[in-house]
């Protein structure tokens, strides 16, 4: 097998986190590899949505943003503000498109597709990855590739891009979650509508159990029938996936590989969360390649401590008591400090705004779980 030239850094995974890095790389000194193990990263369509809390270098690429958000259950709705912080997502196809154009333009930075790593190890100094096909080296990896370990919980999802023939959607106000009437799941459908013809409907799960029924197009069709009845809408793509939701999810690396991305434990345990942390994270990293920094490595944990805790709280009474988490959403929702709550579940939290969390949450049974006590039943 044959030792290919020497790069300064390989990049393992082109999905968000390879890229996002990648792009910051573009027309450095660097000489720079991308080994995706996929032969297309096309195949699967991802919309990221986040709140505008953080400038990126992809903001151009918004699709649309909303100035409120609701949320439901059962009879009961919130209307969360966010005129000072937008709501807006990206597609995937439009974030691949326009950094892989960049980096055909330049020279200093390749991808390798349907390349799977299957070793990485170090000697004098020198990284050598071999994949199934050759062995690269370089000073340094960065790895994005999820870990085959146990997840505490995940969100699992199936979305369905509808065109209607009509102009039957509300194109104001996206629903963060309306949830569905049952008490042993955390389920709900998250509806984004892009215009008034066109939309992404997506069923959802928080769960630590390998979720199948109603994530598929039957449910979607369900859904679209009973709120947009005898509406024509034709399905145009489809999403669907798995977020790991899990606060014991670190970036501890080696002195010669970093983790990126949600290996390294930026996904937000509580919401799932990823995209404005990724970038927050490559920006970091750029800045300690750019000053020739020998530690390059990410922090352990890139959330504090108290929003982990914060993060095991939740997570645990979802599991244990789904019922009673949707009630107490729509609680801390209704107090109307949209702001507050913006930012905590966006990562940048003042103290005033923790406070105001804690404040407004059920306090009883979010006190016992702090403390190890799980009551089921108040």
């Amino acid at each position: 097998m044959s030792i290919q030239d020497k790069y300064d850094f390989i990049i393992i995974g082109a999905g968000c986190a390879g890229l996002s890095l990648a792009y910051r790389l573009i027309d450095k000194k660097f000489k720079v590899c991308i080994l995706e193990s996929s032969s297309d990263i096309y195949k699967k369509n991802k919309l990221w949505s986040f709140w505008d809390i953080y400038k990126t270098p992809f903001n151009h690429l918004i699709q649309k943003k909303w100035n409120y958000l609701l949320i439901k259950n059962c009879s009961d709705t919130v209307k969360i503000n966010c005129n000072n912080y937008k709501y807006q997502s990206i597609n995937s196809h439009d974030f691949n498109n326009y950094i892989l154009k960049k980096i055909k333009k330049n020279k200093n930075i390749n991808i390798e597709y349907s390349s799977k790593v299957e070793k990485i190890s170090q000697r004098n100094k020198i990284v050598y990855v071999k994949t199934d096909k050759k062995e690269l080296k370089c000073n340094h990896v960065f790895d994005s590739r999820p870990e085959n370990k146990k997840i505490y919980m995940t969100q699992q999802f199936f979305g369905a891009y509808i065109r209607s023939d009509n102009e039957i959607f509300d194109d104001n106000y996206p629903i963060l979650m309306e949830f569905s009437n049952t008490k042993n799941n955390f389920h709900f459908m998250y509806f984004l509508p892009f215009s008034k013809k066109t939309a992404l409907i997506e069923s959802t799960y928080f769960s630590s159990n390998k979720e199948s029924k109603n994530l598929d197009e039957n449910y979607i069709n369900k859904y679209m029938e009973n709120n947009y009845k005898n509406e024509g809408f034709v399905i145009e793509k489809k999403e669907f996936g798995m977020i790991p939701m899990d606060v014991n999810i670190n970036g501890e690396s080696y002195n010669y590989i970093t983790k990126i991305g949600s290996n390294s434990g930026v996904t937000r345990a509580s919401t799932g969360y990823t995209f404005i942390n990724i970038q927050k994270q490559c920006d970091g990293l750029i800045k300690k390649i750019l000053k020739n920094d020998k530690n390059i490595r990410t922090r352990k944990n890139f959330h504090s401590l108290l929003l982990r805790k914060m993060d095991s709280v939740y997570l645990n009474i979802v599991k244990d008591d789904p019922a009673y988490m949707k009630s107490a959403l729509i609680k801390l929702f209704k107090t109307k400090h949209h702001n507050a709550q913006i930012r905590f579940l966006s990562d940048i939290p003042s103290i005033l705004d923790i406070i105001k969390i804690i404040f407004y949450l059920p306090k009883k049974k979010f006190l016992l779980y702090a403390i190890g006590i799980k009551e089921k039943n108040d």
